[in-house]
């Protein structure tokens, strides 16, 4: 059962990171089709997350996200689902 869960989290990840990268690549591409450069895309990031707040609700979107997930990751066990059987 470890091995599966470990398996299931390692490719929810890959998952993850593999659109993210995808959808980088294309906001890239789109950029460069209407001239605007390479560069646009780092020079709009800078004002994705602007204020304070905006940065700690990310910060605990993402905590919110990879915590329960690494602690299932290095237990091996996730919690029951007795109820929905």
């Amino acid at each position: 059962m470890k091995k599966k869960i470990r398996r299931q989290l390692l490719r929810k990840y890959a998952a993850i990171l593999l659109l993210a990268l995808l959808s980088i690549l294309y906001l890239l591409l789109g950029d460069w089709l209407f001239g605007y450069g390479m560069k646009n895309l780092w020079y709009i990031c800078n004002y994705l997350l602007y204020t304070t707040a905006e940065k700690l609700v990310a910060v605990g979107l993402l905590l919110c996200l990879v915590i329960p997930d690494a602690f299932y990751f290095i237990t091996g066990t996730q919690s029951g689902r007795r109820s929905e059987k």
